[in-house]
């Protein structure tokens, strides 16, 4: 038969101070000794196959990409963008040049020349070209009506 010793206030008492006790010396191990902590790298993955990413998530980009955009093209522009223009269009294109560039050589030719006005204005095809030459820098304005450039370059020397 087996005898069981009746529990007194003594023996909870001892009980737990070894608890305690062993409690105390895990805090203080755990204190004194460092935790060394297990960690990889951080390393950038792109994720776009255009800048090194997996190529096989270029269809999903790209779905996402249409599932995002707003704009619907109805097509009417990429016809005027690659069409071909015929021969009259190309020669009228051509004459326009041929004309600007006329006009921008009388148009050198009236400022720069000895004894021209210190200003002026002229108008071609709508545009108007306004100059003021101050000191040895001529100043040029070129306006369409909507937009204006302005600059200004140094009046060469006729010595």
């Amino acid at each position: 038969m087996k005898t069981t010793t009746p529990l007194t206030i003594s023996s909870l008492t001892a009980a737990s101070s070894l608890t305690v006790s062993s409690l105390t010396i895990i805090v203080a191990a755990t204190l004194l000794f460092p935790i060394s902590a297990c960690a990889g790298d951080l390393t950038y993955r792109p994720i776009n196959p255009s800048f090194g990413g997996d190529p096989f998530n270029s269809s999903h980009l790209l779905q996402m990409a249409d599932i995002q955009n707003q704009y619907k093209d109805d097509g009417s522009d990429l016809d005027s963008l690659f069409a071909e223009e015929t021969a009259a269009d190309q020669f009228v294109s051509s004459m326009q040049g041929t004309m600007i560039s006329g006009a921008s050589s009388q148009l050198r030719e009236a400022i720069f020349e000895d004894g021209a006005p210190p200003s002026g204005t002229f108008t071609l095809n709508g545009a108007t070209v306004t100059y003021e030459t101050v000191n040895s820098r001529v100043l040029v304005k070129v306006s369409d009506g909507i937009t204006t450039n302005s600059f200004d370059i140094p009046k060469p020397n006729t010595n």
